[in-house]
């Protein structure tokens, strides 16, 4: 099966018109949003990745409370900063920007 960009997401599963559920902040879920991120151009598509970019980040910010590995939860720290920068980045619609961003938090 053809992938979109290498995120690993089929074409079929990306339409910037819908909203990606996120319920962890997993390599694919962060991959699905990138997709997403990427073939969206529309005001209504940028809110929709803010609002995906917005649950990650609560998401890390709940797991930096309670993370007592260093190791992991300085890679949390970073992911969940680089989420903010990204959703800035979406916020200004500088997608490329935030879609190199996330891919290089994976």
């Amino acid at each position: 099966m053809e992938r979109n960009g290498g995120n690993g997401v089929s074409p079929e599963e990306v339409n910037p018109a819908h909203i990606v559920n996120v319920t962890d902040f997993s390599a694919n879920t962060l991959r699905n949003i990138i997709a997403h991120i990427e073939v969206s151009t529309e005001f209504e598509h940028l809110v929709y990745r803010e609002a995906e970019l917005d649950a990650v980040w609560s998401i890390t910010g709940f797991v930096l409370v309670n993370e007592r590995d260093s190791g992991r939860r300085e890679a949390v720290r970073r992911l969940h900063a680089g989420v903010h920068t990204a959703h800035d980045l979406v916020a200004a619609s500088r997608t490329v920007d935030a879609a190199a961003l996330l891919r290089s938090l994976l």
